[in-house]
């Protein structure tokens, strides 16, 4: 027992009530303190993005600009007037705007998100015509052999079982294997195995987790069907749509890497929207911290750096606005270190409060349900839909409820596959699978899984060869370079 675990144990129930209750109000203006740097930090690094992006992005992109120059400037101003005393009424209409600014910003990423998924799918399709290409090239004169087949699976299976004990890599060498290999399961195999591996996944989460996720599986299979694709930063839905029209089975290798590179261009404009989109509406949930703790009053410190950076912010004086910068990240820190001290603390006095049987959490209940609203904006890292950060139904999800949503998600996604060509289907199929947890049931089955998609009945030998020097040469990498999952 440390000193500090013996002083609260001598605490009656009062002082540890008052001491709670004390902590959780420091710790909400350290919070506050830190949001308000935090967003001080994340717009001085986004004007700067946005003048270069306005200095040196294409005409065709105005628009998208102008939109994301719109967001900033309301950010800033929802940021500025917070440091004001306001009457109830006003602090509320002020939380009801940035709350609805952060959930547009959350639509404006999915559907750039789904821009992302999509141009991937291009990129996907036409790197598997290069394997074709490639193949035929390089392996013409390899013969096919089921030993070279059942030496790759002896070998995935011993870096699996090197990998037992590591979740994570284990997982993540089922991912790549299965992205590796070509799809060549009929829909009903397909169907069955999606089927039973999601239900048996998702089986112990909540109905409010198990919708997320099978959202989330839809998006990942088809963006292109979902609302509100294409309803903003058009310019990027025409570009992926010229390139979903090109006749990939023309093109020569040559041909292929110039679409390739267009799509690498694209693909890094899109990443840095979706960036500039999710610090924005991260920056809102700062602004709906300093909100929520209207009340708490920020350190003079905290005062003055405000004052210095909104006089920066508007003057564009690079080199003040750096050593701002630096100012504020030295602050961030010392915060962070006095919060972890004040954890550590909190959580013993919970720990003692919990083991009394006598002590009584009626005082505090709302004031720390309160505050675990106030953490789960501070902790939000991903922008995350609020259904699934305030759920209404926690209650673990029902084998019917299960199933059915499972089957609307099969349905999705058959309805998807009716619509494409052989090749983007089996290109989707193989990408979903990936994506899903441990599909199959036991590693025979992986291993039949492995044999058939190499089996020189379905699939030209050129192109297993090829595939299993890409699936050695990603475990021999692995491997070698112990590389962090």
């Amino acid at each position: 027992m440390t000193n500090l675990e013996e002083h609260i144990s001598k605490m009656s129930n009062e002082e540890i009530r008052d001491n709670i209750m004390s902590l959780n109000t420091k710790q909400l203006k350290l919070i506050k303190e830190s949001s308000y740097l935090n967003a001080f930090s994340a717009i001085n690094t986004l004007k700067n993005t946005l003048k270069y992006k306005i200095k040196n992005d294409n005409m065709e992109l105005t628009s998208e600009i102008n939109l994301l120059d719109y967001y900033l400037n309301k950010t800033i101003g929802l940021l500025d007037n917070s440091i004001k005393y306001e009457s109830d009424n006003n602090i509320k209409l002020k939380l009801q705007e940035v709350m609805d600014i952060r959930q547009e910003l959350y639509e404006l990423s999915s559907i750039i998100d789904g821009y992302s998924i999509e141009i991937a799918y291009v990129g996907e399709l036409a790197d598997q015509y290069g394997i074709k290409i490639l193949s035929n090239k390089d392996y013409d004169n390899v013969p096919y052999s089921i030993k070279k087949v059942e030496d790759l699976i002896t070998m995935i299976n011993e870096v699996l079982s090197k990998f037992k004990d590591d979740y994570y890599k284990y997982i993540y060498v089922i991912s790549q294997i299965i992205s590796i290999l070509p799809m060549r399961l009929v829909k009903e195999n397909y169907f069955s195995i999606v089927k039973n591996t999601i239900m048996r996944n998702l089986k112990p989460y909540t109905k409010s987790q198990v919708e997320s996720q099978i959202n989330e599986y839809k998006k990942q299979f088809d963006s292109s069907i979902r609302d509100g694709y294409g309803t903003k930063f058009d310019y990027y839905f025409r570009e992926i749509q010229k390139l979903r029209n090109i006749n990939l089975s023309d093109k020569d290798i040559d041909g292929l890497d110039d679409i390739v590179k267009e799509i690498m261009r694209l693909t890094k404009e899109i990443n840095e929207i979706f960036d500039f989109i999710l610090r924005l509406g991260l920056i809102s949930n700062m602004i709906i911290v300093i909100n929520l703790t209207d009340r708490i009053a920020i350190s003079k410190e905290i005062e003055d750096i405000y004052y210095n950076w909104i006089k920066v912010i508007w003057d564009e004086d690079k080199e003040k606005a750096d050593e701002l910068t630096d100012q504020i990240e030295k602050k961030i820190k010392e915060i962070e270190e006095e919060i972890f001290v004040d954890l550590e603390e909190f959580n013993i006095l919970n720990s003692e409060a919990l083991n009394r049987e006598d002590f009584s959490y009626d005082d505090l209940n709302e004031e720390l349900l309160y505050t675990k609203k106030i953490l789960t904006y501070y902790n939000d890292a991903k922008l995350s839909d609020y259904n699934i950060l305030f759920p209404e139904d926690e209650s673990l999800i029902t084998q019917e409820y299960l199933e059915q949503i499972v089957d609307s998600l099969i349905q999705y996604i058959n309805r998807s596959l009716s619509k494409m060509k052989n090749i983007e289907r089996k290109v989707r199929m193989r990408k979903l699978l990936s994506h899903i947890e441990l599909p199959f049931n036991g590693i025979e089955e992986f291993n039949n899984y492995i044999k058939y998609s190499l089996d020189n009945r379905v699939l030209p030998k050129e192109e297993i060869n090829l595939t299993i020097s890409y699936i050695l040469y990603f475990l021999e990498d692995l491997l070698n370079t112990k590389q962090e999952i």
